[in-house]
């Protein structure tokens, strides 16, 4: 969501399991969770190849902001809370999906919004200091793709 264009893991050589000897898989268990989670994340809810890094759009300046202005906005809040995000005029639904734990989207303190302007996102559906992406969209969007 920052721009790149693919990942790739190094684990480093600190480690008695690092990416030399590493015979064990299940210590990198969690962190191929979290990659699963991201890529469901993208394929079912965003036109990735449509959007573009542009974290110009919200107030803060520790979430990253992936965007295909005036349709779909995904912003990712690796620190929980809360951000405003600059919208174009017309009506969007707002929902929360767990980075974490995956699964569907979730609703949280704000449901809906109107642009244009500035407008806040809300806050997550529960543990508000942890990770969460906000999937900020058409309500037409929503409908077609938030299942």
């Amino acid at each position: 969501m920052a721009g790149g264009s693919g990942v790739e893991w190094y684990f480093g050589s600190k480690f008695p399991h690092m990416d030399i000897n590493c015979e064990d898989w299940r210590s990198r268990d969690h962190m191929w969770d979290q990659t699963r989670h991201a890529l469901q994340f993208f394929h079912a809810y965003l036109p990735f190849v449509e959007m573009h890094a542009d974290n110009s759009l919200t107030s803060s300046t520790s979430d990253f902001c992936f965007a295909k202005p005036g349709e779909v906005y995904a912003v990712y809040l690796p620190d929980g809370g809360t951000t405003q995000l600059k919208l174009p005029a017309g009506a969007y639904a707002v929902r929360w999906y767990d980075p974490r734990s995956g699964g569907v989207l979730q609703l949280g303190t704000v449901a809906r919004m109107t642009g244009p302007g500035n407008r806040a996102i809300g806050m997550p559906p529960a543990d508000p200091q942890d990770d969460w992406v906000a999937l900020v969209c058409k309500p037409a969007w929503l409908d077609k793709h938030g299942r």
